[in-house]
């Protein structure tokens, strides 16, 4: 493995930033002895944070950390490349692979903001989550590898023990939770610690995340989900799993499976809301390249197409137009209509759950937006 690989990536604030890594092994000085293994025990993992950017580095021995210089947890210098190991931090726990023979477990992993309860951590692997602890969550894959994230805030668990989930599925929110030994809360910062265990040589042991990490946000960054790519002059089609799509209301009563007939095999549904204001909506944000006429249509999966008036909210050249559809048939794309849109963002189409419905079989499906050039 080459370790001076860099990938370029776009920061929230529009700055374009290189993602950069020190080698495995190569901690904070004065923190510890590394271990200089470049294995990918999980090869094809997926990345335990669901959108980039993401920053590894020492939550102790960074500003912020008790060991660390004088600063605060937010501050930008914890949110910047390169990358930094701290498998074999100096900790209390044992640990057979790192050269001192104890160390951290794991790896401490920034969110691209510092706001907690925010950012979702996701399944690596597709597996059965075998344990809720207090401030931890352990996902065990199918070839026995065990798979454990910390510090999630325990109300946004959208898991439970015994539940089955699939690569990619969420688990629960970032966050700053962590309890003592008495049982009371004494908050942390705000990352997630994730480490792996594996049966090595017939012992079951905590091996160094680090490389599988680093090759998991490289293909992250690669792939569309992470990020939301501009309308281009044709128009383009834009699935329910890519960053553009925001979501919004209680999560639990949104729902993805992975089902024929979707858009990147994935359909996004929810429930019909009899209500006269939104408990749930899907929001696909547009970035339009070339301002022009488009026509707007939306692709429903059946069964979960139920709903004969679905609500959506198209906003296009600083209007809001509402469009009502009836979901009901086959699976395919529907039509809502040609709207003028402006070059750049600040546009979107919402598709919300208050059709006035009352039944709980009236499903809304939400697999993704199409616009198509009308002139």
């Amino acid at each position: 493995m080459i370790w001076l690989t860099t990938a370029a990536f776009a920061m929230p604030m529009g700055e374009e930033a290189e993602f950069t890594f020190e080698p495995p092994g190569a901690l904070v000085p004065e923190s510890g002895a590394g271990r200089e293994d470049e294995t990918l025990y999980v090869p094809g993992m997926r990345f335990p944070l669901e959108q980039a950017p993401a920053f590894l580095n020492s939550q102790v021995y960074s500003p912020g950390g008790f060991q660390g210089p004088p600063g605060r947890e937010c501050d930008d210098v914890n949110y910047q490349y390169p990358w930094r190991d701290n498998f074999c931090e100096s900790r209390r726990f044992r640990m057979p692979l790192c050269p001192a023979g104890t160390g951290h477990q794991g790896q401490d992993i920034r969110p691209g903001t510092c706001e907690r309860d925010k950012h979702w951590a996701v399944a690596t692997v597709t597996g059965t989550i075998v344990r809720i602890g207090s401030f931890s969550v352990t996902l065990i894959a199918e070839d026995g590898t065990q798979h454990r994230y910390l510090h999630l805030e325990p109300a946004s668990l959208v898991v439970a023990a015994g539940d089955r989930v699939v690569r990619g599925d969420r688990i629960g929110r970032v966050s700053n939770t962590f309890f003592d030994g008495d049982g009371n809360r004494v908050p942390t910062t705000t990352h997630l610690h994730y480490d792996i265990q594996q049966n090595l040589d017939g012992r079951n042991v905590f091996v160094p995340p680090y490389a599988t990490l680093v090759a998991s946000y490289q293909a992250l960054l690669r792939s569309p989900a992470s990020r939301c790519d501009p309308v281009p002059p044709e128009g383009r089609e834009i699935a329910d799993t890519e960053g553009c799509v925001e979501y919004f209301g209680q999560e639990r009563f949104w729902r993805r499976e992975r089902t024929e007939g979707a858009l990147g095999e994935f359909l996004t549904w929810t429930n019909a809301h009899s209500g006269s204001a939104p408990s749930n909506f899907a929001r696909t944000n547009l970035t339009i390249e070339q301002a022009n006429r488009y026509q707007v249509e939306v692709h429903v999966v059946a069964p979960r197409n139920r709903s004969a008036a679905v609500p959506y909210v198209i906003r296009h050249q600083g209007e809001e137009t509402t469009v009502v559809l009836d979901q009901q048939g086959e699976t395919g794309w529907r039509d809502l209509g040609t709207f003028a849109f402006a070059e750049g963002g600040d546009q979107w189409v919402e598709v919300r759950d208050n059709s006035g419905e009352s039944s709980p079989n009236l499903h809304i499906s939400a697999d993704g937006v199409r616009l198509i050039r009308a002139n």
